[in-house]
C-alpha cells in the first residue's frame, strides 16, 4: 500500500521538490505590493520568504497556488525577488576600505559605491531577465526595437561594461549575462584582494544612477493589458535574507531606499527584531516613515495569524489531493477547505481541568470539582464570572477565588475544603471589568498549579487556540505542530487510500480525536527541544543547557503551587537583564554570552523581547549588554509552561547567566532551577513601560 503524503511537510521553502512551494496571497503582501519601500523582520519561520515570493514574477506567472488568486497583471508593478547570499560574497562586506584607498576623505563612501553598485547590477540583470521572459510569454508588451534601444543606450551611457564581455550586448539576455559577469568580478575581486585594480574598470557612476537609468527605460517601455492610460509600469525589488548584511552594507541599502523614486521601490527582510537605525550616506537625510514602512510579522494579533494558518493549511490539504479529488474552487473557497475551528476544536482551560480532574483518582481533584459546583451554584451573572461556556464547570475561576486572600495579589499554597466560603466572599469583589480580566490573567497559571498538585506531567491539550498559540507567530512552526498530528491521525488508516485519508482528515464533520492532537503537540515539542542537540557549532553544548535551564526555570516560576508569588504573577519567564552582579564578570565572559543568546534567537528557540540586541558599543572599558527574551511557546509541552508563553517579567543577573550558560555540567538543571526560582530576589518584578493584558485566549 503505498505511503500517505503528510500535506504539511516539508514545512521549508528550500526542501519543497516540487518546484511550486504552496503559496497563500495574505493582506500582509498586498501592503508590500503598495507604492512604498517596506522594511519585514520576522523570527525564522514567520513566513518572510514565502510572503516575498508572492508578489514576485516567477511564481505570479507559474506557481499554480498562487495564480488562482493573483496573476501578474494585478500588479502594477513587476517584483523581483533576490535572495541576497547567492549573489553577493560574504567577503565583500569586510574589507578595510581605508587602507584600499589611504588618500580617499570617506573611505566608507568608496565601499557604499562599491557594494551599491554591485546591487544595483544584481537588480537590473533579474529585472531584465523578468522582462524577456514576461514578453516572451506574451505577459507584457514590448517591442523589439524598445529593447535594443534600451541595451544601446546602456552601453553608451556605461562603456565599461563592455570590458566584461566578448561581444557588445545587443539583447536583453546579452546584458543580463555582461552583469552577471561583473558580479562575479566583484566578488572574486573581494575574497581574493584585488578590489584596487579592479575599481578602475567598472562604471563610474554615482549609488542608484545604474539602476534608476535602466530601469526607467524599461518602465517606459513596458506595460500589461490592465494599466490605466497614462500609467507606468514599476519594478520592486525584493531583497530576502539581509540579516547577513554588516552595519556598513546596511546603512547603503538604506542610501538606495532613501534615494529611490518611482518607478523602483524595495522590500528589505531580514531576520530578527523589528529595529534599523535608518542611517544613510547623505548627511542630515536618514529614512522616515515618508521613504519606508516598518513591518514585524512578529506582532500579527492572534486572528491574523489564526486566519493565516487557515488558509495555509487549507492549501495543504487541498493540492495534496489527487488532481482528480481536487473540487473546483476559488481562492476564497480554497481558504476555507480547512477549517481549524471544525477540526481542531474550540478547547478552553476549563476543558483542559475538567480532563485532568475527571482522570484523576485524587482527593484534590473531587475537592476542585466540588469547588467548582460550589462557584456554579451562585448566580455567576450577577458577579461577572459567567464567561464560561455552558456546561463547563468554572474550575480556573473556583480555583483563584479559593487560594485568593481578599488583600491584592495575596495567595496562600494550602487548598481546604473549609476554605470555601472565600470562594463566595472574592467572587463579590468580580464586577468591575478590571476583576475579571485580573482573573483571566490567571487562569493557566491556575491550570497549571491543578496539573502540578494531581501529578500530571503530560496536560490533555488540544483545539485551535492552544496550537495556534505555540506556533508563537511562525507558520513554520505551525506546520510541524500539524504534521505530527497528521502522522498520528493517518496511522489507524485500515484500508482507506492516501486521498481518502486527507479528504477524512480535512472535510470530516466530527473534531479530530483530542488524543490524537495532545500526542501531536507532544511529539512535535519533543522533536523541537531534541533539535538542539544537532547543533553542530562550538556553542551548541551551551545553548542545549542553557535552554533547558531556561525551560526549567520558567516551569517552576510558573507552576510552583508552593510558592505564593507564581499565582499572583503567573506566567513569570519574561526574563530582563540587571546589570548589578554579584562578582565583576568581565567583557570576555559577557561576550560569550551574548553569543549563545544571539545563537539560540536565530534557531528560532528564544522571542527577543527588547529593542536592541547586546553588542560591543565600540569602547574598550564597556562590557557588551544583553537584552530580554522569553522561550519559544513550542517548548511549553516538553516543559510544562503555559501554552501562552510568559508574560510577567523576571530579572536575572548577568554573573547568573554565565552560570546558567557555562556552569558547571555536573549541576543538575531541574534542582538549579528549583533553588534558583525560591530566591526572594526573583520576587522583585519589573514594571513594563506600556500597560499590559494577556489577551484572552478562551473567547
Amino acid at each position: 500500500m503505498a505511503a500517505i503524503v503528510n500535506p504539511f511537510r516539508p514545512t521549508r521553502w528550500e526542501h519543497e521538490s516540487s518546484g511550486s512551494p504552496l503559496i497563500w496571497f495574505t493582506p500582509t503582501a498586498a501592503h508590500l505590493a503598495a507604492d512604498k519601500s517596506v522594511f519585514v523582520y520576522g523570527s525564522r519561520g514567520s513566513g518572510k520568504t514565502t510572503l516575498l515570493r508572492s508578489i514576485c514574477w516567477e511564481d505570479l506567472f507559474s506557481n499554480p497556488s498562487l495564480r488562482i488568486q493573483k496573476t501578474i497583471s494585478d500588479f502594477n508593478h513587476i517584483g523581483v525577488y533576490i535572495r541576497l547570499p547567492d549573489h553577493v560574497s560574504g567577503s565583500m562586506g569586510y574589507m578595510r576600505w581605508s587602507e584600499i584607498f589611504p588618500d580617499s576623505p570617506r573611505p566608507d563612501y568608496e565601499f557604499f559605491r562599491f557594494y551599491s553598485l554591485a546591487l544595483e547590477l544584481i537588480a537590473v540583470e533579474k529585472a531584465l531577465s523578468a522582462a524577456h521572459t514576461l514578453r516572451v510569454e506574451g505577459v507584457l508588451t514590448l517591442s523589439a526595437g524598445s529593447e535594443l534601444s534600451i541595451v544601446a543606450s546602456t552601453t553608451a551611457e556605461f562603456p565599461e561594461i563592455l570590458s566584461f564581455t566578448e561581444q557588445p550586448p545587443k539583447t536583453f539576455v546579452d546584458l543580463s549575462r555582461a552583469l552577471r559577469s561583473m558580479v562575479r568580478r566583484m566578488n572574486e575581486a573581494c575574497g581574493r584582494g584585488y578590489v584596487k585594480s579592479l575599481v578602475d574598470k567598472l562604471p563610474a557612476c554615482e549609488p542608484n544612477e545604474f539602476l534608476s537609468f535602466v530601469i526607467e527605460r524599461l518602465s517606459q517601455s513596458m506595460a500589461h493589458s490592465k494599466l490605466a492610460g497614462g500609467q507606468r509600469l514599476g519594478f520592486k525589488f525584493c531583497l530576502d535574507d539581509c540579516e547577513v548584511m554588516s552595519p556598513l552594507q546596511r546603512k547603503s541599502v538604506n542610501t538606495l531606499v532613501r534615494k529611490s523614486r518611482f518607478p523602483t521601490s524595495w522590500v528589505i527582510c531580514s531576520v530578527g527584531e523589528a529595529i534599523e537605525p535608518g542611517e544613510t550616506f547623505i548627511d542630515e537625510q536618514p529614512l522616515t516613515d515618508a521613504d519606508r514602512r516598518v513591518l514585524s510579522l512578529d506582532d500579527r494579533d492572534r486572528p491574523e495569524f489564526q486566519a493565516l494558518c487557515e488558509a495555509v493549511a487549507s492549501l495543504r490539504v487541498y493540492f495534496s489531493l489527487g488532481q482528480a479529488r481536487r473540487p473546483a474552487v476559488t481562492g476564497a473557497e480554497v481558504e476555507r477547505y480547512f477549517s481549524l475551528k471544525a477540526r481542531l476544536g474550540t478547547v478552553v482551560v476549563n476543558d483542559i481541568i475538567e480532563t485532568m480532574v475527571s482522570r484523576s483518582t485524587s482527593p484534590l481533584a473531587r475537592q476542585l470539582r466540588e469547588a467548582a459546583e460550589f462557584l456554579l451554584g451562585l448566580d455567576l451573572g450577577h458577579y461577572g464570572l459567567d464567561r464560561t461556556p455552558a456546561g463547563a464547570l468554572p474550575y480556573y475561576q473556583a480555583y483563584v477565588l479559593w487560594h485568593w486572600t481578599g488583600q491584592k495579589e495575596n495567595f496562600t499554597p494550602i487548598s481546604r475544603p473549609e476554605d470555601f466560603g472565600r470562594i463566595a466572599k472574592n467572587a463579590k469583589t468580580m464586577k468591575a471589568r478590571s476583576q475579571q480580566a485580573w482573573m483571566r490573567r490567571k487562569s493557566v497559571g491556575a491550570m497549571l498549579h491543578i496539573a502540578n498538585r494531581l501529578g500530571f506531567r503530560k496536560l490533555p491539550m488540544s483545539g485551535v487556540s492552544v496550537i495556534t498559540s505555540l506556533a508563537d507567530g511562525s507558520i513554520r512552526d505551525f506546520l510541524e505542530i500539524m504534521a505530527e498530528i497528521f502522522d498520528r491521525f493517518s496511522k489507524d488508516r485500515g484500508t482507506l487510500s492516501s486521498d481518502e485519508v486527507l479528504e477524512k482528515f480535512a472535510r470530516s464533520r466530527t473534531k479530530i480525536a483530542a488524543k490524537t492532537q495532545t500526542d501531536g503537540i507532544y511529539a512535535s515539542s519533543e522533536a523541537f527541544y531534541g533539535g538542539i542537540g544537532i547543533l553542530t557549532d562550538s556553542n551548541a553544548e551551551a545553548v542545549m543547557r542553557f535552554i533547558t535551564v531556561l525551560g526549567r526555570l520558567t516551569h517552576h516560576l510558573q507552576a510552583n503551587f508552593e510558592d505564593p508569588s507564581s499565582l499572583a504573577t503567573s506566567e513569570r519567564g519574561l526574563f530582563f537583564i540587571d546589570p548589578a552582579r554579584s562578582y565583576p564578570a568581565n567583557a570576555m565572559q559577557i561576550e560569550l554570552i551574548n553569543q549563545i543568546i544571539h545563537r539560540a534567537e536565530l534557531s528560532g528557540y528564544l522571542r527577543a523581547t527588547t529593542s536592541k540586541r547586546g553588542a560591543n558599543t565600540g569602547e574598550d572599558d564597556e562590557a557588551p549588554k544583553i537584552s530580554g527574551f522569553r522561550l519559544h511557546r513550542r517548548f511549553a509541552p516538553h516543559f510544562m509552561f503555559s501554552y501562552r508563553g510568559a508574560y510577567e517579567p523576571v530579572k536575572l543577573t548577568e554573573d547568573i547567566l554565565y552560570q546558567m550558560c557555562i556552569g558547571s555540567p555536573e549541576i543538575d538543571a531541574d534542582d538549579w532551577a528549583k533553588q534558583f526560582a525560591r530566591r526572594s530576589n526573583l520576587g522583585s518584578q519589573l514594571t513594563l513601560p506600556l500597560a499590559h493584558e494577556v489577551p484572552n485566549f478562551d473567547d
